[in-house]
């Protein structure tokens, strides 16, 4: 009984991942998969981020804010992800659920800058 409690409650971590990675059959294929896909988010972050310092080049305080919110948001996202971290702690999906997180977290972020800083005014 104990197994099956197990086996269930790693069921929707294992369907996000596979999710993310669908041809991916191993978890050395799945790690691979999510590792470029992390890369992937980390660098339209950083494009995005660049963008919107741009568009904001004259304002001085809006610049300052900006850095200031991605400081916060850097922390946030190291320390939600480290929680996963834990809460997967021993378990051969750790790595796999952590870089969900971070993958996960640095989508939200890209889609908050696009939406709020460079598709508006």
């Amino acid at each position: 009984m104990k197994i099956l409690l197990i086996l269930f409650s790693l069921f929707p971590a294992l369907v996000q991942a596979q999710a993310l990675c669908p041809l991916s059959n191993t978890t050395l294929e799945m790690n691979q998969c999510l590792n470029h896909k992390l890369e992937r988010a980390v660098n339209e972050l950083e494009n995005n981020l660049a963008l919107t310092r741009l568009k904001f080049t004259d304002d001085p305080a809006m610049l300052a804010m900006i850095d200031k919110a991605q400081e916060a948001w850097e922390a946030y996202r190291k320390k939600q992800c480290q929680s996963v971290f834990l809460m997967w702690e021993g378990g051969s999906i750790q790595s796999l659920m952590t870089v969900s997180c971070s993958i996960q977290l640095a989508r939200e972020r890209n889609a908050f800058l696009r939406d709020t800083y460079l598709l508006s005014q």
